[in-house]
């Protein structure tokens, strides 16, 4: 598709371009997925919002609105997502490369995992049909599918933990089940089958096999090409699974290999829970009374928060060597099998062994939130409140925009937890009574 055909449905100065970032001035929005292959989405005229960015991106896939709203804009530099109201200005960045990525995300959407609940979108309910409508359209399937293939060979999230030598041969085998999965979809899809596996496991597997000898790595490859070979032959080709089977399989086996996948895991460098009225006074209100903003912050971490779409809000302390270990950014690219290598004596895992998370609240029971700079505030309908100190105001707003957008996921679609980051087409429909499409 030319950029200058598909510029026709977006804002002036979006475009969609090759599968190679442009050089100069401008956003690149990288899109793990079109139906022309990987692409890169690029704007050089003016502002624009990271909602209007988002709403030309999924034009350019072939996402629904439906769907729209699961998916958000991240910064693989600075390592945090953007609210939907942020302004990116072009003049201002000579070239800022983001990611289009799925950000509200709800384990067993597929319903693979009998140990964990369904998920499904709730939907008009007429005479016998009295179940939900499917979490995922076919776009945002595929989306889902090549983000998840990125995320698990670039090892952006961090696996179970890998120690006895069992845990790391079965690591290794199901990371080769991924490459099956992977290389049989992309045959159903090209009619060709490829078997260069490599490019399909964590980098840090890859590393490790090519330094394996001669006969080893030959050894391998016919084990694997036997093994695809076998697969295709008594799985697909008998159509016992389709291009949509796999895919939901790949994620399935991605969200047994990755349990932190699909959630995000705050530090925080303070952390306090109290109820509302108890004259005790929040770091909001103090940081707001005295007009300190604070942007950066180098104390150490003393607490972690996470946010799941299925678990809502938990927290949890961390001790100094677990915090200083920790690297809970999205992209920070942890070696996989340098990790199982690393031992150490249980007095060492003892102290590094952190504590059972401890559940706050889930999304519909926020009444509101409040942030002043890297200060965050959560408020519940039983007058609990949990005061966080970010980092920064940066990692703060992006804390917040995930809360804020898993509440209009869960309790209310039309309304929003906190006007900082609130999306603008959220605020305008409110403004103007607004709450569903026009006749």
């Amino acid at each position: 598709m030319s950029r200058n055909g598909w510029s026709k449905h977006s804002r002036p100065g979006t475009h969609l371009g090759p599968s190679e970032p442009l050089l100069g001035q401008g956003i690149h929005v990288l899109l793990f997925w079109t139906k022309e292959g990987e692409r890169y989405l690029f704007h050089n005229s003016g502002e624009v919002t990271a909602e209007q960015l988002c709403i030309s991106a999924a034009e350019a896939v072939g996402i629904t609105p439906l769907c729209h709203v699961l998916f958000a804009l991240y910064n693989p530099q600075s390592c945090c997502w953007y609210s939907p109201n942020h302004v990116f200005s072009p003049e201002d960045n000579s070239s800022l490369v983001l990611h289009y990525c799925m950000r509200f995300y709800f384990r067993n959407w597929h319903g693979l995992n009998e140990k964990e609940p369904n998920i499904c979108r709730y939907a008009l309910k007429s005479g016998t049909d009295q179940g939900g409508s499917p979490l995922l359209e076919i776009p945002s399937l595929e989306y889902l599918f090549s983000q998840a293939k990125y995320e698990f060979v670039n090892e952006v999230v961090p696996m179970e933990d890998v120690k006895s030598e069992e845990e790391i041969s079965r690591f290794k085998n199901e990371s080769l089940g991924m490459a099956v999965l992977h290389l049989s979809h992309q045959a159903m899809q090209t009619g060709c089958m490829f078997l260069n596996f490599l490019r399909c496991i964590p980098r840090s597997f890859a590393k490790h096999i090519s330094k394996d000898n001669f006969l080893t790595k030959i050894r391998i490859r016919r084990v694997f090409a036997e093994f695809v070979q076998t697969f295709q032959q008594h799985t697909v080709d008998k159509g016992r699974l389709g291009a949509q089977e796999i895919m939901y399989k790949y994620i399935s086996t991605l969200e047994h290999l990755a349990p932190q996948f699909g959630t995000e895991t705050f530090p925080v460098c303070n952390l306090e829970l109290r109820e509302e009225g108890d004259g005790s006074s929040s770091y909001a209100n103090t940081t707001h009374a005295q007009g300190v903003t604070k942007d950066n912050f180098t104390a150490p971490t003393t607490h972690e928060i996470n946010v799941s779409g299925t678990k809502g809000i938990q927290w949890r302390k961390v001790s100094g060597q677990k915090a200083q270990a920790n690297s809970y950014l999205r992209n920070d690219s942890a070696n996989y099998m340098r990790k199982t290598k690393q031992q150490s004596s249980p007095t060492e895992q003892n102290a590094n062994t952190p504590n059972k998370w401890t559940s706050f609240c889930d999304f519909p029971e926020i009444t509101h939130i409040a942030i002043a700079g890297a200060n965050v505030c959560i408020s519940t309908q039983d007058n609990h409140c949990l005061e966080a100190q970010m980092n920064s105001s940066q990692e703060a707003r992006s804390f917040i925009s995930l809360l804020d957008g898993y509440y209009r996921l869960t309790a209310d679609a039309h309304h929003y937890l906190c006007h900082e980051v609130a999306p603008p087409r959220v605020v305008l429909s409110e403004a103007n009574g607004l709450h569903g499409p026009l006749q």
